[in-house]
């Protein structure tokens, strides 16, 4: 029974890191129409409808008055992660956004250090140095034009930023989290999202073609998908075995690329990634191991 379970959470969570990275995939289709503000705004506003429809049909629960301020915190923090990342992903190939999106458990790991006081143990700075050379190897290879053609510098900084902002994204949740219901909290944090995007959408609207619709509710259904599919896998299995099938995004942001836009990544994206994604194991491994430490 314990192992069927754990089978039907790890389809589960397949099927979310499939489906988000959907998303990815449709942000950067139209982010070639539009701007990453109005991006992140359409987005968050069709998740809003499903995830909404989803609480009033399943979840059947109201959110939990007294925590609006950090819902709305977590909301000003989603818009950012996700103008910076949708904006980095129209202007370089997938994988390359992934691989360097994949540096927020390092961010993560260093921020709570000074956040709550953690003390990085030796594992980390490695990990922190591996993910530095793999961001590098990416960055300078790319941003040249040495593999495959150059990406603009403001593409770079906001691919290099999006995890940042992820990593303090996370650690305010960590920090000020609501005792509710993980969807409810989503949808919560949607809405808000949804807010603060609104005003740089409408600054920069630009009436998207009829034919890009079906794309624009599409990339909100996939987000809302998609967290529902995260929820499930995580009360099915262990988190510490999701954090490695979520590695597998980047696969999955090769088959899109390849399949929608015709993208090769070149070898020194993948050696970079490759650190990158070894960088984050070490880290996990180090942060499993204080846990269980801890008396």
């Amino acid at each position: 029974m314990v192992s069927l379970t754990r089978t039907s959470g790890v389809s589960f969570a397949v099927a979310a890191v499939a489906t988000l990275s959907g998303v990815d995939a449709l942000a950067k289709s139209l982010g070639a129409e539009m701007s990453s503000f109005q991006v992140t705004f359409l987005r968050y506003t069709v998740s809003t409808v499903f995830l909404a429809l989803f609480v009033a049909v399943f979840v059947r629960r109201r959110p939990k008055p007294g925590f609006m301020k950090e819902h709305a915190l977590k909301g000003v923090l989603s818009a950012a992660t996700a103008s910076l990342f949708f904006y980095g992903i129209a202007g370089m190939p997938l994988v390359m956004a992934l691989a360097l999106a994949m540096t927020a458990p390092i961010y993560m790991a260093l921020l709570g250090a000074l956040v709550f006081g953690e003390r990085p143990g030796r594992a980390t700075y490695g990990a922190l140095f591996l993910a530095v050379c793999g961001s590098g190897i990416i960055v300078a290879t790319r941003g040249s034009g040495l593999a495959g053609p150059p990406v603009s510098v403001v593409a770079i900084v906001a691919g290099l930023t999006a995890p940042l902002a992820y990593a303090v994204t996370a650690i305010v949740m960590k920090k000020a989290s609501a005792n509710d219901h993980p969807i409810t909290l989503s949808l919560m944090q949607t809405v808000f999202a949804t807010l603060f995007s609104a005003p740089l959408a409408m600054l920069l609207w630009q009436t998207p073609d009829p034919g890009l619709f079906w794309q624009v509710g599409l990339i909100g259904f996939c987000g809302a998908l998609g967290f529902v599919f995260l929820v499930a896998g995580l009360n099915r299995m262990p988190a510490s075995l999701y954090a490695v099938i979520d590695y597998s995004a980047l696969v999955w942001a090769g088959f899109y690329g390849f399949v929608f836009f015709d993208e090769i990544p070149a070898w020194p994206t993948l050696v970079g990634g490759a650190l990158i994604v070894a960088a984050c194991v070490l880290s996990a491994g180090r942060s499993r191991a204080m846990i269980e430490d801890r008396p």
